[in-house]
């Protein structure tokens, strides 16, 4: 009998906790090679969209997490000069938690910030060695957006010089 409660409480405990859903979405390291990046992902299947140097590539979330929770959303990847520097998800539709799995992936924020009412956004930011992560939650009671982005510090470097030759 006691076998038996002690079965049953494991697998109450087990059930209990939320499972929450997990994806790496930097399946390449920042900084790789397109041709590192198309043997992972049949390129042929997907249109590019180019503008100056940035080639930009919108892959189904379900072709780079096995995680049946990712679903109905793209994420582009965009490479400069052939070089991976920008990875960006705006998911509408699911109810991913992606602030526990960029917490798995790159542990606790640097800063954030969280409206407290029922309507607002939701900032993290983590500042890593040789890159950014941020996630922005939009939020209202009738919808909430997530973006997530994932840059190099080169890219910001990059986009104002471009900006700056577009302005003269």
């Amino acid at each position: 009998m006691k076998l038996i409660a002690k079965y049953l409480f494991i697998l109450v405990l087990f059930f209990s906790f939320n499972v929450f859903a997990s994806c790496k979405f930097e399946f390449i390291p920042m900084k790789s090679s397109f041709s590192n990046f198309e043997k992972k992902i049949n390129i042929s299947m997907h249109m590019a969209s180019s503008e100056d140097d940035i080639k930009s590539y919108p892959i189904p979330i379900e072709e780079i997490c096995k995680d049946n929770n990712y679903k109905m959303f793209p994420i582009t990847y965009s490479f400069i000069k052939n070089k991976l520097h920008q990875i960006f998800i705006e998911d509408v539709f699911s109810e991913v938690d992606h602030l526990n799995n960029l917490k798995k992936t790159y542990g606790e924020p640097t800063d954030f910030y969280e409206d407290q009412s029922d309507s607002g956004i939701k900032y993290y930011h983590w500042e890593l060695f040789s890159k950014h992560v941020f996630l922005v939650i939009k939020f209202s009671p009738n919808e909430t957006i997530s973006n997530v982005e994932i840059v190099t510090n080169e890219f910001a470097k990059y986009l104002d010089k471009r900006n700056e030759s577009l302005e003269e």
